[in-house]
């Protein structure tokens, strides 16, 4: 479905990726994970089109991609679906009509709309959200309306960005779960993440990169730990928020008793954050939406620039 044969691409002296060869079948779920700045943004901007290869060999879904006229780029991304972390929803839309817009974009037909978006929301288990907008909905609704218009248009790959990085441990597990029924009905689902807690947890193919290079490419973990990393404390078996009491080796580790007594009155609505780890813990907070304006659509029918950017 995927295919990258010794691809490089430079940004002046900096690297993106060197010389990276990765093969992705179709229906494989992978997580792509590596420390900021390893190469992953670049792996999915190539895909996307959004930038050129200097040297090697892309196909996705059995099209060679490594250098296509600008005319060609939308149907290219028809291929491929993205879930971004910060959801980009039109606020002004409903959630119907957010999802719509992805069809309406690539000029489908009205009947088409009205009969693809209604599946797609229930599938994602929103349907009786339609008439909704997003300032209405909690964080994983906002998720699901994203994953939604990701695949209304029937995409071949799903390309996932952070999706659970603004979500709460318990609601992350869910969209988790969701892209794993996505993946089994067909869909090749790609995951960014930096969640070691949920790579972990599902056990799935791991693509590992560091400092632009493929360094692993196996089933199991995420790695990359370090000696200050704190095992995050989501016990994902009892779909719970971890309370201190679960963390205390941690924080016996990493904190003196006045914090873990402050982190005690905090923990139920706070969960660890392991990149973070020494201040411990960290509030959750709602992301504000990124709006996307009506202007962008000439420019991702003409080749230019992806309408999510």
């Amino acid at each position: 479905m995927i295919v990258f044969n010794n691809v490089t691409k430079k940004y002046g002296e900096n690297v993106g990726l060197i010389d990276a060869t990765v093969h992705i079948n179709r229906g494989d779920f992978v997580f792509l994970v590596g420390p900021s700045g390893a190469g992953k943004t670049t792996f999915i901007r190539l895909i996307l089109k959004e930038i050129e290869p200097d040297k090697g060999r892309i196909i996705l879904a059995g099209k060679d991609i490594t250098h296509v006229g600008r005319r060609e780029i939308p149907a290219i991304r028809q291929k491929v679906g993205m879930v971004f972390q910060d959801f980009r929803l039109l606020e002004k839309k409903t959630v119907y009509e957010n999802v719509a817009f992805g069809m309406e974009v690539l000029h489908k037909r009205k009947r088409e709309i009205r009969e693809r978006v209604p599946y797609v929301l229930d599938l994602v288990g929103i349907k009786d959200k339609a008439k909704r907008y997003p300032d209405e909905l909690s964080a994983g609704e906002q998720q699901r309306v994203g994953i939604a218009r990701a695949l209304v248009n029937k995409p071949r790959v799903l390309i996932c960005d952070e999706p659970t990085g603004n979500l709460d441990p318990i609601t992350a597990m869910e969209i988790m779960e969701l892209l794993e029924q996505i993946n089994v009905r067909g869909t090749t689902v790609l995951m960014v993440t930096h969640a070691r807690d949920i790579v972990n947890k599902m056990n799935k193919r791991v693509v590992a990169i560091d400092h632009g290079r493929i360094v692993r490419d196996e089933e199991g973990s995420y790695g990359f730990h370090k000696k200050e990393d704190v095992e995050p404390g989501i016990l994902f078996p009892e779909r719970r928020l971890a309370t201190v009491s679960d963390l205390a080796p941690e924080l016996a580790a990493l904190a003196n008793e006045q914090k873990a007594a402050e982190a005690d009155e905090r923990m139920r609505t706070i969960y660890l954050d392991p990149d973070t780890a020494g201040s411990m813990v960290q509030d959750y907070a709602e992301p504000s939406t990124h709006s996307l304006t009506d202007d962008m659509v000439s420019t991702y029918l003409d080749g230019g620039e992806d309408i999510y950017e």
